[in-house]
């Protein structure tokens, strides 16, 4: 995608937002009280006597109503009836703590609308303009003939991924805006690896047939043909004696290694003109048949014809000779490109994929919890609060994945969704007078979420994501979500776990955002098994700090 269609991708979410939360503000009740009420008028509605609404904050009821129901995140709607609770009789408290029952809290889910319709949007939009990928679980391997440098046909084959979320393929959600750490930084092992293929291309040479009709540039060992000649230490088609540009005409531009070259291929119309003594200048006189093409998740550069280019699903590159006059991790990304042209700086990946979904079971599954869950519990704690949590939850799980996982993309808002089961799991303990049975309340809760953790130990599934959502969730939960306070005692210290856990969310952003940047060679060789279980050699092939062994031409 280039940087008009983004700015069109964009736009686009941004308007029918807009139109949907004005549809739905003109439509939605203020409490349960105007629920009731739907077909009302908004005429009618302003007729209400104060005390009947308040809107989007707070309702408060009559002493008369103030029975034995309590309210709590998970009491009332479908989380509520899965979990059963029990809440002990109001009368039972103190008056103090009655009181701030008395206030019950039915927002409008304005967060939960917003955020299940850009969802939708946005899967709308990447379903329409990129490709399906096959549905599976593992790489499936394509095979074709295919036209080859030196102009013959061969069975040429490639592994293509699989998304067994009926979706994309991982390169395509890559260019959308998935989370992987190339993008984001100057990644030390990626430029390491380019480093390398570099030293092996100042090592390579021009093969060429006798005809002349096809030259590529090739390793000598790869140049093994009865039809094949190489010409060590230069390049098809570059050359100083090709160069028509001037400012290229010093023989020292020319001198060093390959990748200092300037790119100054040698036109058509000039070949003719290049002397030929005793076929030294066979590299500027041969018709180049293979260029660069940039290919896989790792943007890796061959050197092949556009045919076998275009049938790998790589980004070729027609006015160029050698891979290190490209930069592939440019166009694996996409985007908006990079600030400076080969230094990866897209940071706002780490918010990006919180938006967006690998598929349509991905995304279905996504909306079937937010109307469910978030929209309860949104209603109980107000928008800005439930908004906090989940941004918060989504981008801190991202970063964690992004330091330990940093070459398997990922994209969804898991890490968002776990954070907002830790705040069910902060409103009982905050609450824990509230329940008969406050452990068997945790309990049911802390079952279910061990077992999607579990489940989050397939090799498709980002469990560190889980694990960072669920830590900032619970960190920001206990600052921004309403409590009740029991005592003075209890007000003061859960005034003090409120500032210990805004500063341990702060203090722990700061030390993700540090450690990707600065301290890439901080590796944790352990945390691998709590994202996958490697049961065969394969099964967590991505799932590591370590980029897979490049394949070369």
């Amino acid at each position: 995608m280039d940087f008009g269609m983004y700015l069109v991708y964009k736009f686009i979410t941004a308007i029918t937002t807009a139109v949907t939360a004005i549809i739905y503000l003109y439509f939605q009740p203020h409490t349960r009280a105007e629920t009731k009420k739907r077909g009302a008028s908004i005429a009618q509605l302003k007729k209400f006597r104060n005390d009947e609404f308040f809107t989007d904050e707070r309702k408060r009821i009559d002493e008369g109503m103030a029975d034995t129901e309590i309210d709590g995140l998970g009491d009332g709607g479908v989380i509520g009836e899965l979990l059963d609770r029990e809440m002990v009789d109001i009368n039972e408290l103190s008056e103090h703590v009655r009181q701030q029952l008395k206030v019950k809290y039915d927002n409008r889910p304005y967060f939960t609308t917003w955020i299940m319709f850009v969802h939708t949007v946005i899967m709308i939009i990447t379903l329409a303009t990129q490709p399906f990928a096959p549905v599976g679980f593992k790489d499936q391997v394509k095979k074709s003939q295919i036209s080859k440098p030196n102009l013959a046909y061969e069975t040429v084959g490639y592994n293509q991924s699989t998304n067994f979320w009926i979706g994309p393929d991982f390169q395509s959600l890559i260019h959308l805006g998935a989370k992987y750490s190339p993008c984001m930084r100057k990644d030390k092992i990626y430029y390491e690896s380019i480093a390398s293929d570099a030293t092996k291309e100042d090592a390579s040479g021009c093969c060429y047939r006798g005809d002349l009709n096809a030259c590529w540039q090739s390793q000598k060992d790869a140049c093994a043909s009865d039809f094949a000649k190489f010409m060590e230490g230069k390049v098809c088609g570059l050359g100083r004696l090709g160069c028509q540009d001037t400012k290229y005409n010093d023989e020292a531009l020319w001198a060093g290694n390959f990748s200092t070259w300037p790119n100054c291929p040698i036109s058509k119309d000039y070949q003719s003109s290049i002397p030929n003594t005793n076929g030294e200048n066979d590299n500027l006189k041969c018709e180049v048949s293979a260029r660069p093409c940039c290919v896989g998740l790792q943007g890796e550069c061959i050197i092949v014809s556009q045919e076998e280019c275009e049938f790998k699903q790589g980004f070729f590159h027609e006015n160029n000779t050698l891979c290190s006059q490209v930069s592939c991790i440019t166009d694996i990304c996409g985007l908006s490109g990079f600030l400076l042209h080969d230094i990866p700086d897209q940071f706002y990946r780490a918010i990006l994929p919180t938006f967006m979904h690998a598929g349509i079971i991905h995304l279905l599954i996504t909306l079937v919890f937010q109307f469910y869950v978030l929209h309860d519990i949104e209603k109980i704690t107000g928008w800005w609060r439930i908004a906090i949590v989940y941004l918060s939850s989504g981008i801190g799980g991202t970063m964690l994945s992004a330091i330990l996982i940093p070459y398997q993309p990922e994209i969804g808002a898991s890490g968002a969704l776990y954070g907002i089961l830790a705040a069910l799991v902060v409103e009982v303990i905050v609450n824990w007078q509230l329940y008969r049975s406050p452990i068997l309340e945790l309990v049911k809760l802390l079952i279910p979420i061990t077992i999607f953790f579990l489940f989050g130990l397939m090799p498709w599934i980002d469990n560190f994501a889980h694990i960072g959502g669920f830590v900032f969730g619970f960190l920001t939960s206990f600052v921004v979500l309403p409590h009740i306070t029991f005592s003075e005692e209890d007000r003061i210290a859960k005034l003090v776990v409120k500032i210990v856990a805004g500063v341990m969310a702060i203090v722990l952003f700061v030390l993700l955002f540090i450690i990707f940047y600065l301290a890439q060679d901080a590796t944790c060789e352990g945390c691998k098994y709590l994202n996958c279980i490697p049961f065969t050699e394969s099964f967590c092939q991505d799932a590591s700090q370590e980029l897979r062994p490049r394949v070369g031409a």
